[in-house]
């Protein structure tokens, strides 16, 4: 439990640091990346694989994140490059455990598994 509490903070840190996605990288459309870290961070405990399934608070968090930024493009690539941004801070994630959020929460989009050497230019 302290490891989550440590990573909280350093997610805290972070934030205060980069709350923000540039306007040129969503096209206009400002990301707040805390917003995002925010609704995804209960899914944690799953990423961290202390549970085999994400928790409702995850699927909420991943749908929300979805309805909000999941329309363009641009969008889709700041929410991954905010995600990107964390993982250093989080450890070691398996990206297949990202990519199986939505399939586990029910929720119809696709995301490839982010890891630190993956190309958020690569979503479409």
């Amino acid at each position: 439990m302290s490891h989550l509490i440590i990573i909280f903070l350093a997610l805290l840190l972070m934030l205060s640091y980069n709350s923000v996605i540039s306007q040129e990288q969503t096209g206009g459309d400002t990301l707040p990346c805390n917003e995002v870290i925010n609704e995804l961070s209960p899914c944690l405990s799953y990423l961290n694989k202390q549970y085999s399934s994400p928790s409702s608070f995850c699927c909420q968090g991943a749908n929300y994140v979805w309805k909000q930024y999941g329309k363009k493009k641009k969008q889709r690539r700041g929410v991954c490059e905010c995600l990107e941004s964390v993982l250093p801070l989080i450890g070691q994630i398996d990206g297949s455990v990202i990519s199986a959020i939505p399939q586990q929460c029910g929720l119809k989009i696709k995301i490839p598994p982010i890891n630190g050497d993956f190309n958020c230019s690569m979503i479409h």
